[in-house]
């Protein structure tokens, strides 16, 4: 809570006007520290939560690309949904993609800069990702892309060392994350009767 010696001297009212401090009642001061100091923590904990899941998601995808590239081996769904397991199968990460996605302007962002890079860089070295690319980002009559095509190209997060890639990747991450579809990030372990319980990562009661 404040301390006396950095308290205001006015607070405003709910009309917007300066009331001075004497003139508020203990305890109506007491409760307007509480809640803004922990309105303050309430803010710092949801964008940590939010950081915390664009991490999970961001290196997910680059294990897919690593495993794709390096072991020629496809983690993942047909619909793009990802499941990892520990290897002594008591540790599971899932993450889900709903079925309707519609992405946010994240997605144009990603493809601009993936075009530059084919433009500039793939066109003739590699036309099948090139290729690849541009079927991605083919919208449909409603302007829409496809979610498969899309999540498809994770495996190929690996297949261009530039920075404008790298930036066009992330872009890509971005617009999974803050499209307007629900993505889920599970965090499982497996209790003494060997079920798996989920962690949660928010208050079960908010």
């Amino acid at each position: 809570m404040s301390t006396a010696t950095d308290k205001p001297k006015f607070l405003l009212n709910s009309r917007g006007f300066q009331t001075p401090i004497a003139e508020i009642k203990p305890q109506d001061l007491l409760k307007h520290d509480l809640v803004v100091e922990l309105t303050q923590q309430a803010k710092e904990q949801s964008k940590a939560h939010e950081d915390f899941k664009r991490k999970v998601f961001s290196e997910v995808n680059d294990l897919i690309a690593l495993v794709a590239d390096e072991y020629d081996v496809s983690i993942g769904g047909a619909k793009g949904n990802v499941s990892l397991t520990s290897f002594d199968q008591k540790k599971r990460i899932q993450v889900g993609i709903a079925d309707q996605i519609s992405f946010g302007s994240e997605i144009d962002i990603a493809k601009q800069l993936i075009t530059e890079v084919i433009e500039e860089e793939l066109a003739d070295t590699s036309s099948f990702i090139a290729q690849l690319m541009r079927d991605a980002f083919e919208a449909d009559r409603q302007g829409q892309y496809n979610k498969n095509r899309i999540l498809a190209l994770r495996k190929y997060r690996d297949s261009n060392k530039s920075d404008k890639w790298g930036m066009a990747m992330k872009a890509l991450d971005e617009a999974i994350i803050a499209s307007n579809s629900k993505t889920y990030i599970t965090f499982q372990e497996r209790n003494i009767q060997g079920a798996w319980v989920q962690i949660p990562l928010v208050s079960k009661s908010l």
